[in-house]
């Protein structure tokens, strides 16, 4: 059997643990409407000797996802749908672009081992903090990794507060974005969403 499809089987216990299920390098777990998603990605340079691979995570929000492409309750979304998204990485020191190796003849308990120890302690943890909208809402807020580009954080953060009917909360974002997008290549952009949204500028 591949030493890559081993792997992502032998994690499968440790999602299922979390309320996760399995479907083929992707788990799931959805929550009101949210679906969170972990992905195992294997490299093009993998030979039939060494298997690279890292592994994928976010948050699909239902609402965001309405707004977007009129998807009501999307079921399984893929890893790319997420609206918050990131690489494992970006949770180690220095925020390397991580990848892990297998030979086929390492001892995969110990990677899997490994595996288990960055699921339990750093993925689960992350897709927890940020897996309902009010806590993307405040991730987008307040955190410095927001798990997207800048323009994508503002009109994901603005169209939730809107949905929320936050509106003073809206007015405050809307108007630092637009002070801090003026001139630059998002500023119309931003200016589109905002009315897109019925949101006064």
């Amino acid at each position: 059997m591949e030493i890559f499809k081993v792997i992502v089987d032998s994690t499968t216990s440790v999602f299922k643990q979390n309320g996760f299920r399995k479907k083929l390098n992707n788990f799931y777990i959805e929550s009101s409407k949210n679906y969170a998603v972990v992905n195992f990605q294997k490299s093009k340079e993998s030979t039939k000797q060494t298997t690279i691979f890292t592994i994928n995570f976010g948050v699909y929000s239902n609402v965001l996802g309405q707004f977007e492409h009129r998807h009501e309750n999307l079921v399984m979304p893929q890893i790319e749908q997420c609206h918050w998204h990131a690489r494992i990485g970006a949770f180690m020191p220095g925020s390397p672009d991580f990848w892990w190796k297998a030979d086929i003849s390492d001892d995969i308990s110990n990677i899997v081992s490994n595996l288990s120890v960055t699921i339990q302690n750093t993925i689960i943890p992350e897709i927890n903090k940020h897996i309902s909208d009010e806590d993307l809402i405040m991730g987008w807020m307040n955190e410095g990794f927001w798990g997207t580009t800048e323009i994508c954080r503002f009109r994901y953060l603005t169209t939730l507060l809107k949905a929320k009917g936050d509106i003073s909360t809206l007015n405050k974002i809307a108007e630092a974005c637009m002070q801090k997008f003026k001139g630059k290549m998002n500023e119309v952009s931003a200016i589109e969403h905002l009315q897109e949204i019925g949101f006064r500028i």
